[in-house]
């Protein structure tokens, strides 16, 4: 079952793969430049993960905080509807504003920290 040609083949093809000299060259500050390109993706990936795991947070709040006034208060569906419809220009300007500043703050202003540390 265990073919020992085959593994002989693998190993003088790694032997032959680690002795020669590569067939192109890589620039000097190769590896740097790599890792500040990977550095930067993680960053913000993670900058972007945790601005979503505060807005859900921050939304789950607002859902628990609805639900317990539907069941401790017996909120009215009609009320708050009327309530959200006459002041729809406020509530979306609200909203829109705490998105906006969590996102300037949880990711545009690390991220542009992160550069300028870097630079």
């Amino acid at each position: 079952m265990y073919n020992e040609d085959r593994n002989f083949d693998t190993d003088q093809i790694l032997k032959e793969a680690f002795t020669s000299e590569p067939e192109f060259k890589l620039s000097e500050n190769f590896t740097d430049l790599l890792v500040e390109k990977v550095e930067r993706r993680f960053a913000w990936a993670q900058y972007i993960r945790e601005f979503l795991i505060y807005l859900s947070v921050i939304l789950g709040i607002m859902l628990v905080t609805a639900v317990l006034a539907f069941v401790w208060y017996d909120a009215k569906i009609e009320n708050w509807l009327s309530f959200f419809t006459s002041n729809a220009a406020l509530v979306v300007g609200i909203n829109l504003l705490v998105v906006f500043v969590l996102f300037a703050d949880r990711v545009l202003l690390r991220y542009f920290m992160y550069r300028a540390s870097t630079e």
